[in-house]
């Protein structure tokens, strides 16, 4: 008599969904993919074109129904008709190039995610003259912006960039601790107090150049005056209740048409094998 072992049955794992994200309650969905630095400078300033119109259009609907006279309300009615008809107008223009209206996510919670940037800095041409010294040095990493030229330290991609963001924060918010300290340093006449203070300059200090170091090491910043310049991102627009469960459903159906596929074929081997 033989036992026969059965493996145990793996536990099925749902991949996370990459055109789905979850922040403070709210699921957003990946509207917009753009891979060109251009098209998502355009992007980034024709919506927030459209944004700004939609929120005026509400705020005069607002003032409509606070309206205390007939002519205030006739004037404001006439205001708002006025913006509604340039907003359609632009809108229209919208879809075309981006595929989808301003109107479905002007007022909706949305950003804009950059999947790559590049940090820059401004240079003079005596640091240019220093940095061709360096036999490492690559004249494709000098730009022209405006009448300035830049110099590019890094370029930073995908999870990256919040991590760095976070890091940038942290310094900065480091400096002005140290200038609001040594502000109070030159104002207290307190001896004891004074000596707290510097006690705490030392230790801000040093917290200061641990991070600086970490970050110059990380991302090749060696400057404070760093421009973020975006290359590529995703846009983000929140979802109604309604919206998700109707994703979600269309998700399932895809998943099951795809399975049901695969169906007939085995049982058709079956068949033909009996």
């Amino acid at each position: 008599m033989t036992t026969e072992t059965k493996s145990p049955a793996a536990t099925p794992t749902t991949a996370p969904d990459p055109n789905l994200m979850q922040i403070d309650g709210k699921v957003f969905y990946k509207y917009l993919s753009i891979s060109a630095q251009d098209t998502l400078a355009r992007f980034s300033n024709d919506l927030r074109i459209m944004v700004e119109q939609a929120h005026r259009i509400l705020q005069l609907a607002q003032r409509i129904q606070e309206a205390l006279t007939a002519s205030e309300k006739d004037a404001l009615t006439k205001a708002r008709e006025a913006e509604l008809r340039d907003f359609n107008q632009k809108d229209a223009i919208f879809e075309k190039v981006y595929k989808f209206k301003a109107d479905h996510v002007a007022i909706r919670p949305h950003f804009i995610q950059n999947t790559s940037i590049h940090l820059l800095t401004p240079v003079t041409d005596e640091q240019i003259a220093e940095f061709r010294k360096n036999p490492d040095f690559k004249e494709s990493e000098i730009f022209a912006r405006g009448n300035n030229k830049v110099v590019l330290l890094s370029t930073i991609t995908g999870g990256q960039i919040p991590v760095l963001e976070r890091n940038v924060q942290i310094v900065q918010a480091q400096q002005n601790s140290l200038i609001q300290l040594r502000a109070a340093e030159q104002s207290t006449t307190d001896a004891e107090a004074k000596k707290k203070i510097q006690e705490e300059i030392e230790k801000v200090t040093e917290a200061l150049k641990t991070n600086a170091e970490f970050i110059g090491k990380t991302y090749g910043i060696f400057t404070n005056n760093i421009i973020f310049e975006p290359l590529t991102g995703d846009f983000w627009v929140a979802l109604t209740k309604e919206e998700l469960e109707k994703y979600l459903q269309s998700k399932q159906q895809d998943s099951s048409s795809t399975a049901d596929k695969d169906k007939p074929k085995t049982e058709a081997a079956k068949a033909k094998k009996a």
